[in-house]
């Protein structure tokens, strides 16, 4: 692996800051608020692309157990592949499991766990309980799929627990799998709120 190109290339992209320290590369990218940080013994490959924006970005092929899982970084947004639902709960578990997208942008993730949160506060009780429930699991697998390529995202996942705390009791989901990440990212979700103006969910 040629880290020296790796990093040279991700800091050719536009709009992203590219740092490096004992072996990890760090891409923050402003436009979503996050960073991806990667270990560059993980890193299997890259190449450079055009996406259908017309934007220059970054394919890269990331080490996670026996998989390669697809990154791509772009000047304002980072794609990913959601978690396996299957993974994401202890075995036996009775819950629809979603059809989901092979890649999410994470401008995508945001909006439409946003979105959901909203929606919640305005029609509540309206939605069908096992498209909810499936819904929002989901959204946890694109939360689980971040979290495996090295994003944080913070305010994503506090809308996500705010709606679990919402709805999540009426609804047939889970139980899910402990996962130690997970419960440090809604650690830094519960800090986050301490030092926010809204004390529920961030925008």
């Amino acid at each position: 692996m040629h880290s020296e190109a790796l990093v040279g290339l991700l800091g050719e992209l536009p709009g992203t800051e590219v740092s490096v320290r004992a072996g990890m590369v760090t891409v923050h990218i402003p436009a979503i608020g996050d960073s991806v940080r990667l270990a560059i013994r993980d890193v299997l490959g890259f190449e450079q692309i055009i996406v259908p924006t017309g934007a220059p970005g970054l394919e890269i092929g990331v080490r996670r157990g026996h998989e390669e899982l697809p990154l791509i970084i772009t000047v304002d947004d980072v794609v990913f592949m959601p978690a396996y639902a299957h993974d994401m709960l202890l075995p036996g578990a009775d819950v629809r499991v979603p059809a989901m997208p092979d890649l999410i942008a994470y401008s995508e993730m945001h909006r439409d766990v946003r979105a959901l949160g909203r929606a919640v506060d305005e029609l509540g009780a309206e939605f069908d309980d096992d498209m909810l429930a499936a819904t929002l699991l989901a959204h946890r697998c694109f939360l689980a799929g971040a979290l495996r390529v090295g994003l944080w995202p913070v305010r994503v996942a506090a809308w996500w627990e705010y709606e679990n705390a919402r709805v999540g009791r009426r609804l047939p989901l889970g139980p899910f799998r402990a996962e130690p990440d997970w419960d440090h990212l809604m650690a830094d979700v519960q800090e986050a709120r301490k030092h926010s103006n809204q004390p529920v969910k961030q925008d």
